[in-house]
């Protein structure tokens, strides 16, 4: 299904191209009757607004800390060395489908987990995502609370999978972020103390980073750009 990757593109770095294309983004999600009023007018206003406010919103919300980090294994794994060994797993994932990865971007980053989803069978895209649900879930959550509208997208994505939503797991999200010190002295702070590597890169990893794959819930950037899959 398209919609994957165009709500993938919604997460991504707003560009001025992104605006330029949001009516046939909406045209292609209404193909697949996944729009709802208030993602229709959520892109809408996206498409319209002040390009550097919109850049700027987005770096505040993904790109400073962790609590709404745009990669789903920094949920599960954090910096642990188990992060690496599941990356290398996910990235044979999407080889398999014939999704190649360039090298600016960690494979567990949502908008191009949803491009593979995005050329996956239908069945298999509901049930990969099924495995993610509470991650995504607990971002829309966090968002939702700041009255953030790309919460709205979040939402969006949770209704494509008939996996139950962990609300356990999202109750502790939303407490943990309540809790949160996000002021940029804090923040510099957590970069400052985090250990450069922590594991990744080692033997267990392999040739990348840090995380898990499809298949992985059961063992438990600004301008990345996503690679085209070569079929």
């Amino acid at each position: 299904m398209k919609s994957f990757k165009i709500l993938g593109l919604l997460l991504t770095y707003p560009t001025e191209e992104l605006q330029k294309n949001m009516a046939d983004l909406i045209a292609v999600l209404r193909q697949e009757n996944i729009l709802s009023g208030k993602l229709i007018d959520f892109m809408t206003r996206f498409g319209s607004r002040n390009l550097l406010k919109a850049q700027e919103d987005y770096v505040s919300l993904f790109d400073r800390g962790r609590g709404n980090s745009l990669y789903l294994f920094e949920h599960i794994h954090g910096e642990s060395r188990d992060r690496g060994q599941a990356m290398v797993d996910l990235i044979d994932h999407y080889r398999e489908k014939g999704l190649v990865l360039n090298a600016k971007e960690l494979p567990d980053y949502l908008p191009l987990f949803l491009e593979f989803l995005s050329i996956c069978s239908p069945r298999e895209a509901q049930e990969t995502l099924g495995e993610v649900v509470h991650i995504v879930a607990a971002i829309g959550a966090k968002l939702k609370s700041r009255k953030s509208g790309y919460s709205i997208v979040f939402e969006a994505l949770a209704k494509m999978t008939e996996v139950r939503i962990d609300k356990d797991f999202v109750r502790q999200a939303l407490a943990e972020d309540a809790a949160r010190d996000d002021s940029l002295e804090a923040l510099d702070k957590e970069w400052d103390e985090a250990p450069a590597f922590n594991g990744i890169g080692d033997t267990n990893c392999g040739t990348c980073a840090a995380a898990q794959p499809p298949g992985f819930g059961a063992n438990q950037h600004e301008n990345g750009q996503i690679n085209r899959s070569e079929q």
